[in-house]
């Protein structure tokens, strides 16, 4: 029993320590994002910009070509590392790392010999024609690249070593920011970003490479390692996953194509901004999950379903409670964020973030799910909502373009995501024997508040109006200040007083977050 709780104990102490990481080096790179986009946008332009953006959706499409096989490194050296079975985490980097620099010589011949087609089905002739094939064809070596080395990352992750990751992602983000800002003064335009992308992947991968040797200090690199039955081991996991990831690149991706094809590329970067904050805000949420997958294999390794099925619920609880407020409040702000950041004539963006937000809300809860689908070995479950989600997406966003226009792709995705993602949780569910209103409650009492919170904000707004005061982006950005004071002190309040966390809620921050704990007390205006 005693060994049970310091079990525990420790899984939740790697939990912390990991979030804690993770939530350090996201929150940078959003604000590296942030800060940067206006900046990218001013020196290249509209068009120039919906082809960056463009660029992601094809390495992404191209990624779809590797069966899954990169999805299934975490677990598996979570897995082995929980049993002890160094030698088979060496297996699989080696079999990884052949596998995937094979595969990637085919990815680039193909990228070579498809790149006249893939420039005409993207509509990008005349002046663009040569930076957007220079600047897609160097993406695609520096993602076959980056795929290539990705067992020697997965590693760090893995063995739950989430600090690590995190202190590299912030170190070599320094030297990306002053080149991004180097090349784009000299002139070199798409270019010179995609130039400066390859110097910093070199840099990060020479580092990752140094820590994967000292963190396994049994690992030995041989090419002609190629175990088969860890790849016929990868590939049955992988695979399952692979419609998981389709449905990821088709609603996160496919948008950006229908709005080249249908309407125009320079409205990709309207939806790319758009997106982008509703992505921040998935990923900021995520945080809370990102440790989840390896800690709770080690729990499935370890046969304690009902530990899991604990955490998972109970992960939810934490996930509700910071997601639902977050995407609330940024449907109030829309308009406001969009501002601040961009100026004026980007709204078009504004909606999109709202129709985004009710689409990926509970899509963002269910990433806990997510993770305890992947530690029982049930990822099937992921691939059959990924099916509804990939045909529902594409036919809906099409059928909606034509009605609603450019905001027909957004709710095309938003009303896809939420069918799929239903119909996702409730087979998890019913495989853990767990009622799926469960799960619906948790949200519930966290959006009553939420929604509560948003009028009284949004007041401010109206009182604005009103006055017939015009709104400049300073008086915009302090405006948003008040109106996020306004909301927390609504949403804590109501949390606090409808007493919607219990003593064990309480406990753990007083474990893990001392300093949250202090703020607790002196709110209550107890001792700690």
């Amino acid at each position: 029993m005693h060994e049970t709780s310091l079990d525990q104990s420790s899984l939740s102490h790697k939990i912390v320590r990991n979030t804690f990481f993770n939530i350090a080096g996201r929150f940078w790179g959003i604000a590296v994002a942030i800060f940067l986009t206006p900046y990218i946008i001013r020196h290249i332009g509209v068009e120039r910009y919906g082809i960056w953006a463009l660029v992601g959706v094809i390495t992404g499409y191209f990624g779809l070509l590797d069966f899954g096989i990169g999805s299934s490194f975490v677990k598996y050296i979570a897995e082995f590392s929980a049993r002890k079975k160094y030698g088979e985490i060496n297996s699989l980097i080696n079999t990884g790392f052949i596998f995937y620099s094979v595969l990637g010589l085919v990815l680039i011949g193909l990228a070579a010999v498809s790149m006249g087609f893939l420039l005409f089905l993207l509509k990008i002739l005349g002046a663009f024609h040569d930076e957007a094939s220079f600047v897609i064809f160097l993406g695609v070596v520096l993602f076959v690249g980056s795929n290539a080395l990705s067992p020697f990352v997965a590693l760090q992750t893995g063995l739950q070593r989430m600090d690590i990751i995190n202190k590299i992602s912030i170190a070599v983000s320094i030297p990306s920011i002053l080149g991004t800002v180097y090349f784009l003064e000299r002139g070199f335009g798409l270019q010179g970003l995609m130039i400066n992308n390859a110097i910093v992947f070199v840099m990060t991968s020479a580092v990752n490479m140094v820590i994967a040797f000292r963190i396994l200090p049994g690992l030995r690199i041989n090419v002609m390692k190629f175990d088969r039955a860890m790849f016929a081991k990868l590939f049955k996991f992988g695979y399952r996953v692979q419609l998981a990831r389709i449905s990821g690149v088709v609603t996160s991706q496919t948008d950006k194509i229908l709005i080249v094809y249908f309407l125009g590329i320079g409205l990709v970067t309207y939806y790319q901004l758009g997106s982008s904050m509703v992505y921040y805000a998935i990923s900021v949420c995520g945080l809370l999950v990102s440790a989840l997958m390896p800690a709770l294999t080690e729990i499935e390794a370890k046969g304690d379903r009902e530990v899991l099925v604990d955490a998972y619920l109970r992960s939810v609880k934490y996930l509700s409670a910071v997601t639902v407020p977050i995407f609330v409040f940024l449907i109030v702000i829309a308009s406001k964020v969009i501002f601040i950041w961009m100026g004026l004539g980007y709204g078009k963006a504004i909606l999109v973030i709202r129709i985004l937000c009710v689409g990926f809300m509970i899509n963002t809860i269910a990433q806990a799910a997510s993770a305890v689908c992947m530690a029982i070995d049930r990822p099937q479950f992921l691939s059959t909502a990924s099916i509804i989600i990939v045909f529902l997406s594409v036919g809906l966003s099409i059928a909606l373009v034509k009605i609603f226009g450019f905001f027909g792709i957004a709710w095309g995705s938003a009303l896809a995501v939420n069918i799929g993602t239903i119909y996702f949780l409730s087979k998890l569910h019913s495989a853990l024997q767990v009622p799926l209103r469960k799960l619906f409650s948790k949200i519930a009492i966290y959006l009553i508040p939420s929604v509560a919170a948003a009028a009284m904000a949004g007041a401010v707004d109206l009182v604005v109006m009103a006055q017939g005061i015009t709104v400049t982006r300073v008086m915009a950005l302090w405006m948003a200040v008040i109106q996020f004071l306004i909301f927390a002190l609504v949403y804590f309040g109501w949390v606090y007083y409808a007493r919607l966390f219990d003593l064990r809620d309480v406990e753990f921050v007083q474990q893990k977050i001392p300093f949250l704990y202090w703020f607790w007390c002196a709110v209550r205006g107890q001792r700690t």
